[in-house]
């Protein structure tokens, strides 16, 4: 990851304090809060990919990093919701702000993010760009909300947990992607074909993000492995390896039952938790995510050479080989190969 985002590495150094920055007040105690939220690090994919677009299609204008924020704002504000809804009390390593200020305080901390984010859309004078945002966090919460209808159900389909993802996920790396040629003035030729790239690959993030629940060490994945089902969460491995239990007949009987007793408790020792890891391997579920998952991966890159073909019709003198534009194409592989 840091080869990849050498491009814009000068970039994200100067923008990590002025995440913190954009959002003081005149009120110590919520700033307290915001120093923390943000001082828990992070990998900053989505400002990184808004900066590595700029950079492709030349874009060095005054809104680069308040958009770059804005990109780290939704996310951040979307995952204090999430801390709070799954009562989690670690992030980064590091304690959530509903853990150490309480629910209503971290609810707050978001609301106040989301709307910094909003002000400074709004001062790009962009509606292309604030639509995009604003339809990007409106699809967000919708999809929070559909998924919390699907936890703990075991026939939870592909077409459901894509939903989930393509709010939650694909739609803030396509928003990242998309506004930096807005604020460049370019048409809808470049602008979608960018999307589509950010949208592929925030596809191919997830699902690689989901098959890491299934394998590796804890030490290395960052969290417990199996922690997703725990929290009744059933994506895309889970999902196809009991469909193909299913096709599998009697031999994988007891695989089938041990999810249904995990989604029913809600609860799995370190020997269910080996078997569920087991079964989803032997199944095929974990190999038919990962062929998904690298499936998203083509198509990005298709999205990225017509939209490098688009630029070019433009008169633009981007070359395939620019360090930006080739870490956009590094970045398609990396995310289904990393490890964490």
């Amino acid at each position: 990851m840091q080869r990849l985002l050498a491009p814009v590495a000068s970039e994200l150094v100067a923008l990590e304090p002025r995440l913190a920055e954009y959002l003081l007040t005149p009120n110590e105690p919520t700033n307290q809060v915001i120093r923390h939220i943000f001082a828990s690090g992070g990998k900053r994919v989505r400002p990184a990919l808004f900066l590595l677009t700029c950079q492709a299609i030349g874009y060095e204008g005054e809104h680069a990093f308040p958009i770059a924020a804005v990109c780290e704002y939704i996310h951040t504000a979307s995952l204090l919701h999430d801390d709070v809804i799954d009562n989690s009390t670690v992030r980064r390593g590091k304690p959530t702000a509903n853990s150490v200020w309480g629910d209503e305080t971290a609810v707050l901390a978001g609301d106040l993010i989301y709307s910094a984010a909003c002000r400074l859309m709004v001062k790009t004078a962009s509606l292309p760009l604030i639509d995009d945002f604003a339809e990007c966090i409106r699809f967000m919460s919708e999809s929070e909300l559909y998924q919390l209808d699907l936890l703990w159900k075991a026939n939870t389909t592909r077409a459901q947990y894509e939903r989930v993802v393509a709010g939650k996920t694909a739609a803030l790396f396509e928003a990242s992607c998309r506004t930096p040629c807005y604020l460049a003035g370019l048409p809808a030729s470049v602008a979608l074909p960018f999307g589509d790239y950010g949208r592929s690959l925030g596809f191919a993030f997830q699902i690689a993000d989901d098959c890491l629940d299934y394998e590796g060490e804890e030490d290395e994945v960052g969290k417990s492995v199996t922690a997703d089902l725990l929290e009744g969460k059933v994506t895309l491995p889970l999902i196809l390896a009991l469909a193909l239990a299913d096709s599998g007949g009697e031999r994988f009987a007891g695989f089938r039952k041990l999810v249904s007793t995990i989604l029913e408790t809600g609860e799995a020792d370190a020997t269910a938790k080996k078997a569920l890891v087991e079964g989803v391997h032997a199944t095929g579920g974990l190999h038919e995510a990962k062929a998904i998952a690298k499936a998203y991966v083509q198509t990005g890159r298709q999205a990225l050479l017509s939209a490098l073909d688009s630029l070019s019709s433009q008169g633009s003198r981007v070359s395939r080989g620019a360090p930006a534009v080739e870490s956009l194409f590094g970045l398609l592989d990396f995310v289904v190969e990393r490890r964490k």
